[in-house]
C-alpha cells in the first residue's frame, strides 16, 4: 500500500518537532513551559491588554481549559488579571515584569533553534516555507 502525501507530510512533521526537542536547551523556559503557555504569553504581550475569551479563541479550547492553562501563569507570576472598564465580570490579561522577561527568553530561543535549523535549506526554500506554512494558516 502507497503511502500518501499527506501521511509523509504528517510523519515529517513529527520528525522535525523531535529533533527540535532535542536541540533544546533544559534550562530555557522554552522547553520548561508548554507551547501553548508560551504562545499565550506572546499573544497577551502582543496586545497589552486580553480578555480571557480571546486567549480560549486564540488556542482553540474551551473557557475553562483556558481558565486553567492562566491559573497556572498566573500562580507563576507571568499573566495578571485585570477586570473591565465597563463591565466588572470580564478579566482582562496582562503580562508582569517576570511574564515579559521569560516570554522574550522563550521567543528568542525559539528562534534560535528555528534559525540553526533553517540554515540547512537555501534562502529560496525558507521563503517557500513561509509561503506555505502562511497559506496553511489562511
Amino acid at each position: 500500500m502507497a503511502i500518501s502525501s499527506a501521511e509523509k507530510i504528517v510523519s515529517l512533521f513529527f520528525s522535525v518537532s523531535r529533533g527540535i526537542k532535542h536541540k533544546l536547551d533544559l534550562s530555557s523556559p522554552f522547553f520548561q513551559l508548554p507551547l501553548a503557555h508560551i504562545e499565550t504569553l506572546r499573544l497577551i504581550g502582543e496586545k497589552k491588554r486580553v480578555p480571557m475569551k480571546q486567549v480560549a479563541d486564540f488556542l482553540a479550547i474551551t473557557p475553562p481549559s483556558a481558565t486553567a492553562l492562566i491559573d497556572h501563569l498566573a500562580k507563576s507570576g507571568y499573566v495578571a488579571r485585570g477586570s473591565g472598564k465597563n463591565d466588572r465580570r470580564a478579566v482582562y490579561l496582562s503580562l508582569t515584569k517576570k511574564g515579559k522577561t521569560v516570554m522574550q527568553k522563550a521567543v528568542l530561543d525559539r528562534c534560535k533553534i528555528f534559525k540553526k535549523l533553517l540554515n540547512k535549506i537555501s534562502r529560496k526554500e525558507q521563503l517557500e516555507l513561509l509561503n506555505i506554512l502562511t497559506e496553511l494558516t489562511k
